[in-house]
């Protein structure tokens, strides 16, 4: 079988060669590495809105103890009165999202 475009393999395989490191690249005429073409990284800054995110969660508590003590005050004076709606509709989203992800 004969391909019949082969331009766009030589430009593949010339993409390919000039994404690889050259050997003398970064070198002086003495062969030792030049200062001036080190290799570096940049961070985005999302890295720093994404640690400020991790902190707030992991500052946060893992039981909202104010909601704890309130239904436990309401199941203490038979008070505690759950809306059927809210508990289907939490469910539903639940399903739905195990479903999801």
């Amino acid at each position: 079988m004969k391909v019949g475009n082969d331009s766009k393999t030589s430009a593949l395989d010339s993409l390919i060669r000039s994404a690889q490191p050259k050997s003398s690249a970064g070198k002086g005429l003495d062969g030792a590495a030049d200062a001036s073409t080190s290799d570096k990284v940049e961070l985005s800054g999302r890295k720093e809105e994404i640690q400020r995110l991790t902190d707030r969660v992991k500052a946060a508590p893992v039981v909202r103890q104010d909601k704890v003590d309130q239904i436990t005050d309401s199941l203490a004076n038979q008070t505690y009165n759950v809306k059927g709606e809210l508990v289907a509709r939490s469910m539903m989203k639940s399903q739905l999202l195990d479903q999801v992800l």
